[in-house]
């Protein structure tokens, strides 16, 4: 670990015990992570999260746990306004890395908003994921994959590929 990462691991010291106090049995972490400024973890009464060794993220990394399990594996990394919301289960396997906006959610609303439709989201080891991307609800992308940024993964990403979506531009005549 680099100083300017040490330096941010002893401040963070007191935010992860604040969340172990806080969240007992439901957060499961070792105490060394550097979270950057304005991190968030909120677990709420029907979730667990584990996390791995290591843990780095930038600024506006924000992990929400409405129910299920969200689990990170070892030396993960998540860049700046990275957001996690789980209702039924999100794995993200060691040495991942993933670039800036990226939003993971394993949920979507019902057509008539009255309720979710949930499917786990398993994220292999070694992935790496652009920025911009969205993980979508069922997505199984595998070790070693790289997501290029901008893309919307929605399904399977065979391990070793690298995934990107070629948007067509669709106009609408008035």
């Amino acid at each position: 670990m680099d100083i300017e990462l040490a330096k941010r691991a002893v401040i963070s010291l007191p935010k992860i015990i604040g969340y172990k106090v806080k969240y007992g049995k439901r957060f499961q972490t070792p105490m060394i992570h550097a979270l950057g400024a304005h991190s968030r973890i909120v677990i709420k009464r029907h979730a667990a999260v584990t996390v791995g060794k290591e843990l780095v993220t930038r600024d506006h990394f924000y992990l929400r746990g409405e129910s299920g399990v969200i689990h990170i594996g070892d030396k993960c990394f998540f860049n700046l306004n990275c957001s996690i919301t789980c209702m039924e289960r999100i794995v993200i396997g060691e040495g991942c890395q993933i670039g800036n906006n990226v939003v993971i959610v394993d949920h979507n609303h019902t057509k008539d908003f009255s309720g979710y439709i949930t499917a786990p989201v398993l994220i292999g080891a070694k992935v790496w994921i652009g920025a911009n991307c969205v993980i979508l609800p069922g997505s199984v992308i595998g070790d070693g994959a790289v997501i290029g940024a901008g893309s919307i993964v929605s399904g399977r990403i065979p391990s070793n590929t690298t995934y990107f979506n070629r948007r067509e531009k669709v106009m609408v005549e008035k």
